[in-house]
């Protein structure tokens, strides 16, 4: 057979093999570190010891956002955070069935305050920690008193954020406004 009809042959195989390398190339790219994929904008809950309402709301939050296809995560920050979840925020949110990172409480910083679309704080917000950015006070039951009664106060106002965050227009090329 002839270079030219072993060439004609392989075309097929050579196109396929193009659809693949165009399929596996963006993946490629962004695991060598070369693009990043934009980053969602972030909703910030602030308790006293990050480890109980925060965890909830942020919980919620990010449950009740994806399941609206929106583009925001939340985060649980504390402002002096202990060393461990709270036991009654952890068996409430594993009974509810609704996935929360199990990561050590960790304390808020001024970055992520700036960074966040929204602060939401169960507790006084240091001033070290304040700044030009909405902040809303929120005081809920603690989960270990109750942790339903505080579940459904933390998913009232989680929902009502939600609503106010879906319909503000996200303008173009921003993560936010």
């Amino acid at each position: 057979m002839g270079i030219r009809k072993r060439l004609i042959k392989s075309i097929p195989r050579i196109v396929a093999s193009c659809g693949i390398m165009m399929t596996l190339l963006p993946a490629f790219v962004w695991s060598q570190g070369k693009v990043a994929p934009a980053p969602s904008p972030t909703v910030l809950f602030i308790c006293e010891h990050g480890a109980a309402k925060s965890v909830i709301a942020a919980a919620y939050f990010n449950k009740l956002a994806a399941e609206r296809h929106l583009n925001f995560r939340a985060l649980a920050r504390g402002t002096t955070a202990q060393p461990d979840l709270s036991v009654s925020a952890v068996s409430g949110l594993q009974k509810d069935e609704v996935p929360f990172p199990r990561e050590k409480p960790r304390k808020a910083t001024r970055q992520e305050v700036q960074r966040a679309v929204r602060v939401v704080a169960f507790c006084p917000v240091p001033d070290s920690l304040s700044g030009p950015k909405r902040l809303d006070t929120s005081d809920v039951p603690a989960p270990d008193a109750g942790y339903e009664a505080s579940r459904d106060a933390i998913i009232s106002r989680v929902k009502a954020l939600i609503e106010e965050l879906a319909s503000k227009p996200t303008p173009p090329g921003s993560a936010w406004p």
